[in-house]
Order: structure tokens, then C-alpha cells, then sequence
């Protein structure tokens, strides 16, 4: 596996796709407190983490690539 140099229209995309996806996870951690919804913590978990990962694909601008 070989790390790739992210371009800066990925890694601007990427930054984008982060906040979404923690966006959607406090979002959804109000509904599940509020008691609108009931959304299993394993949906809120996998949307932070993808927000992280792609946090991590922005900042440090590279990414794993099969070779």
C-alpha cells in the first residue's frame, strides 16, 4: 500500500464531506436524546469516524492507495 499526495480539490472536497458528516452525527445525537428517534449509537459512531477520516484525508493530504 502506497500513501497518494491528495489534490487540493479533493482535499477541499474532503473538508467539506468532514463537517458534513459531523454535522450528521450531532444531529442525530439530538434526536436520539430528544426521543423523536431512536437511532442506534453504531449509526452516530460510523458517521463521526468517517468524519475524522476525511479530516484527516484534508489536513494532512495524503491518503492509502492500493498498489
Amino acid at each position: 500500500m502506497k500513501w497518494a499526495q491528495a489534490a487540493a480539490s479533493v482535499r477541499l472536497a474532503s473538508f467539506v464531506l468532514s463537517a458534513a458528516c459531523f454535522g450528521l452525527a450531532w444531529r442525530m445525537t439530538e434526536l436520539g436524546a430528544a426521543g423523536l428517534e431512536d437511532i442506534p449509537p453504531p449509526f452516530i459512531l460510523v458517521s463521526g469516524l468517517a468524519g475524522i477520516a476525511c479530516l484527516l484525508v484534508s489536513v494532512w493530504g495524503r491518503y492509502p492507495r492500493p498498489s
